[in-house]
């Protein structure tokens, strides 16, 4: 339950997408690697079927998500660091 929550906080924190939200969450739940590279083909190749105006809209969120990352990392370091002082 621990790491359903965390998860959830860190996909929350990334998108408000829900069509992301369901992605990140079933990928980061997933407990091998074969799953989740089975899960990011699936949606890609669902992806690849949306009309093209849909498929930049996902692309962009996507890369919006990407940008994300970097700062979200630097909060739990700040996280972690200040933890460990």
């Amino acid at each position: 339950m621990k790491k359903y929550a965390h998860v959830q906080d860190v996909v929350s924190r990334l998108t408000d997408n829900k069509t992301f939200r369901t992605f990140f969450t079933l990928y980061l739940m997933a407990e091998t690697k074969e799953e989740r590279q089975m899960l990011n083909e699936r949606f890609w190749r669902d992806a690849n079927t949306l009309p093209p105006a849909e498929m930049q809209l996902l692309k962009a969120e996507f890369t919006r998500c990407f940008l994300r990352l970097p700062e979200m990392a630097a909060d739990l370091l700040g996280q972690i660091s200040a933890k460990a002082v």
